[in-house]
C-alpha cells in the first residue's frame, strides 16, 4: 500500500529515475517550491488566521488539501503523452476564452479588493487566467513549432485569439499575468525563430498596452513604484 500512496506523488516515484536529468531536477524543485510555499504561508497566515478563525492552521490546513489535490494532478499530468495534452489544448484553450468572457458580464464574475477575476462555479471560486498558463504554452509550442507550415490565416487566427486573451485579463484588470502571459508567448516566439520585426513590433506594442493601463490604474502604479523602492 505504501508503495502505491509513493507513486501518487512524482518527487518519491522509483519510475522517475527513468526520465531525463533536466526532467528530474524539475521534479525536485517543483516538490521543494511546495514545500517553502506551505512554510511561508503558515509564518504569514497563522496571527490572522488565530484572529479571525480562532484556528492558526486554518489557512495552512487549506493550502495543504490543494497541494495534496495538486501532487496527483502533477502525477496524472506527467503520465499522460504529450501528444494527447497537445491535442487537447486548443480545447481547453476556448473553454477558457470564453469564461475570461464572462467574468467581465456584469453579475457573472466575482469582484475582490476592485478586480474581476473569478467565476464562481457552485460554491468553488475558479481564477480561469491561472488555468490558461499551462494550455497556452502547450498551444503556443504546436503553433510556433510547425509556424512555417501553417497558412498565414491559421497564424494569425491564434495570434489575435491570444491577444484578445491578454486584453481581457488586463481588463479584469490584472497587469502581472497579463505581462507574464505576454512575455510566454513571446519568448516562445523567439524561440521558435519568429521574424525579429514581428517581435519587436509585438515588444513595443506590449510595453505601450502595459504604460497605458498603468497611467490610468492607481494602484498599478504605486505596485511598480513600491518595487522599484520599498523603502520610500
Amino acid at each position: 500500500m505504501f508503495a502505491n500512496l509513493r507513486r501518487l506523488v512524482p518527487f518519491f516515484d522509483a519510475a522517475v529515475s527513468d526520465w531525463a536529468w533536466e526532467a528530474r531536477v524539475l521534479s525536485w524543485l517543483t516538490g521543494v517550491w511546495l514545500v517553502m510555499g506551505l512554510i511561508v504561508l503558515f509564518s504569514a497566515s497563522y496571527p490572522t488566521a488565530s484572529l479571525e478563525h480562532g484556528d492558526g492552521m486554518y489557512y495552512f490546513k487549506r493550502q495543504l488539501i490543494w497541494a495534496v489535490v495538486g501532487s496527483i494532478g502533477f502525477w496524472i499530468v506527467v503520465r499522460t503523452p504529450l501528444t494527447y495534452l497537445l491535442g487537447i489544448a486548443r480545447w481547453f484553450l476556448l473553454l477558457i476564452f470564453i469564461l475570461l468572457g464572462l467574468i467581465l458580464v456584469p453579475g457573472v464574475g466575482t469582484t475582490v479588493n476592485g478586480a474581476t477575476r473569478w467565476i464562481s462555479i457552485g460554491s468553488i471560486p475558479i481564477q480561469p487566467s491561472e488555468l490558461l498558463k499551462p494550455f497556452l504554452i502547450l498551444q503556443a509550442a504546436k503553433i510556433f513549432g510547425r509556424w512555417n507550415q501553417l497558412r498565414v490565416q491559421h497564424r494569425f487566427t491564434w495570434l489575435g485569439i491570444w491577444g484578445l486573451m491578454l486584453v481581457l485579463i488586463l481588463l479584469q484588470p490584472n497587469l502581472s499575468t497579463t505581462g507574464l502571459c505576454g512575455m510566454m508567448l513571446w519568448l516562445m516566439a523567439l524561440a521558435a525563430g519568429l521574424p525579429y520585426k514581428m517581435l519587436g513590433g509585438t515588444a513595443l506594442s506590449g510595453a505601450l498596452l502595459a504604460g497605458i493601463s498603468i497611467a490610468f490604474k492607481e494602484y498599478q502604479r504605486r505596485r511598480i513604484l513600491s518595487f522599484l523602492n520599498p523603502w520610500a
